[in-house]
């Protein structure tokens, strides 16, 4: 998880290093490695994710977002939410609740690669959340103003991997 804070994700972006790795798989065989580098055509699918849960009677929260939105040198439309799912029941992924559907990333023609950072939270309360957002309004996703709102606990796990055209 050092990667997080040799990218400057931590504490540029976020205030801590998440406690444990999130697998994420598109087409391969295995997860992504932290840190890779990926084609858009290689991301346009919605992922398979899978956690190790610190507490598997816990609901969780997955959130992912891409910090470099339009452009890694200008992010004036940071952070762009990606996929958003609550309630999920322990590692059950699958059984969550989508508030926010899956976009794929999408940098533009000639952006330098774009960080996707993929995190999940420990829900605080056994109660469901189940807020969904206006997905017409993607950019200026405020993560930190999210996570205070709803008193969500970690990020317990985590892994980012940089997007290009």
């Amino acid at each position: 998880m050092n990667k997080f804070r040799e990218k400057r994700i931590v504490p540029n972006i976020i205030p801590s290093t998440p406690q444990g790795p999130i697998t994420v798989q598109y087409t391969t065989e295995h997860g992504i490695d932290c840190g890779v580098t990926l084609n858009a055509s290689e991301t346009k699918d919605q992922p398979g994710i899978a956690f190790r849960a610190m507490n598997s009677r816990k609901l969780h929260t997955l959130v992912m977002f891409d910090p470099d939105t339009p452009k890694p040198a200008s992010p004036y439309l940071a952070n762009y939410r990606n996929w958003v799912v609550e309630d999920i029941p322990g590692d059950k992924f699958y059984k969550g609740y989508v508030v926010s559907s899956f976009a794929p990333p999408n940098p533009p023609f000639g952006s330098e690669p774009h960080r996707i950072i993929f995190l999940i939270y420990q829900q605080p309360r056994d109660d469901k959340l189940q807020e969904s957002f206006d997905d017409t309004k993607r950019t200026n996703f405020q993560v930190d103003a999210f996570v205070r709102k709803r008193n969500l606990i970690g990020p317990i796990a985590g892994t980012f991997m940089y997007v290009r055209y």
